[in-house]
């Protein structure tokens, strides 16, 4: 655990140096001022919930790729094999340190919209939770990949498969397989973690539901990513 903290910190700085804590804040300062364009519009609550999706979203599987990108071309995974620090530690604090930063440039940007009036438990488990599972696909993606621009165009599909919860949400479709995607939960926490909270029996199995779908892509990327990484060296 000890190991772990200390990789959290360490990748926070790692973040901090390469610039990604800035472009963050001002990714979500953007989608403040969008929002405050059209906060006097009828019906902007649901804009609103796209907002705080799209934000922790866009950090976890854009710079989680970006950054494991410039580590490939630098090399640093030949020193993973040969340091005592385990691949699960390395990927671990990683997407943990950029779904801390997503969340607080997501919390940041709701408080400063709606004040404090937010049910946080929902709020902030969804949150995290979205900026994870992007981060696993982000990662899932960079295994194939060392340039940036490829990881960017293999990004599409997985942003729109991700996304399809979305369609539901806004009424576009009726579609019921849509709601078991790993994103439904997520975004049903986040949805109800701004409006009316969640009733006892729908909020366990949203929470079941969004760490379940972490923890299983957890070890389906870790397993690919691993091997890719030993195959790579």
């Amino acid at each position: 655990m000890r190991i772990l903290i200390s990789q959290i910190q360490w990748q926070l700085l790692i973040l901090h140096r390469n610039q990604l804590v800035y472009i963050s804040a001002a990714l979500t300062l953007v989608y403040a001022f969008i929002f405050y364009l059209i906060k006097d519009l009828p019906n902007t609550d649901r804009f609103l919930v796209l907002l705080i999706f799209n934000d922790p979203a866009m950090i976890g599987i854009l710079f989680i790729g970006l950054s494991v990108i410039l580590e490939k071309n630098q090399s640093v995974f030949y020193s993973l094999i040969v340091t005592p620090i385990s691949l699960h530690s390395y990927l671990i604090s990683r997407i943990i340190s950029l779904s801390l930063i997503g969340v607080l440039c997501a919390t940041g940007m709701t408080v400063a919209m709606l004040g404090l009036k937010i049910y946080w438990i929902e709020f902030l488990t969804g949150v995290f939770a979205t900026c994870t599972i992007f981060s696993l696909a982000g990662i899932l993606i960079v295994s194939y990949t060392s340039d940036f621009l490829v990881y960017l165009l293999r990004s599409i599909p997985v942003l729109l498969f991700l996304s399809l919860p979305l369609l539901n949400y806004f009424e576009v479709t009726a579609i019921a397989a849509f709601d078991f995607t790993p994103l439904y939960s997520p975004l049903q926490l986040i949805e109800k973690g701004i409006s009316s909270g969640l009733n006892a029996h729908l909020g366990y199995l949203n929470y079941f539901l969004a760490v379940g779908w972490m923890v299983v892509l957890y070890f389906l990327v870790f397993r690919l990513f691993s091997k890719r990484i030993k195959n790579s060296t």
